[in-house]
């Protein structure tokens, strides 16, 4: 997976960290230029807490890479039970498994919040004509949607 922010920015911040850390502070405080050295200091600080902000950034970005493949297997599981609607019986069964599954995952990995909108359908409009099948096919189509809003919230 890609990261957020490029090494080599990630490097340069470091890098004028060092400069301010080292050499713009001794040279100053070599010179007896207070000012100056508390100017380096402070620069060298902000630089270092940059950095670190960059590397943080990163860091998440990669740890929820795992849950965000998994919600992907899951929408793909959802879209094989959807291709399935024309057999007889319908695979409720299957449906079931999914969502328990799913439910699972989503409260043991991620928390409870994330189980509890899995299963509303809030905000949501659906169409069809009433029967089992239709109902079906917008259970499942509302749970691919929320999936689908729980990604991005994994790459921030």
């Amino acid at each position: 997976m890609k990261n957020l922010v490029s090494d080599w920015l990630i490097q340069l911040v470091w890098f004028l960290a060092g400069i301010c850390a080292t050499g713009a502070f001794w040279y100053f405080l070599s010179r007896d230029d207070i000012v100056s050295t508390i100017l380096s200091g402070l620069a060298a600080a902000a630089f270092a807490i940059i950095a670190i902000y960059l590397h943080r950034l990163n860091d998440r970005s990669s740890r929820y890479r795992a849950h965000r493949e998994k919600l992907a297997s899951f929408i793909k599981e959802a879209h094989a039970i959807l291709a399935r609607l024309n057999e007889q019986p319908l695979p409720i069964g299957d449906y079931n498994e999914w969502v328990e599954r799913v439910v699972k995952f989503l409260t043991e990995s991620l928390d409870e919040s994330y189980a509890v909108r899995f299963n509303d359908f809030s905000g949501m409009t659906f169409y069809g004509d009433g029967s089992e099948r239709s109902r079906l096919k917008n259970a499942i189509d509302g749970r691919i949607r929320r999936l689908n809003e729980f990604l991005p919230e994994l790459n921030q």
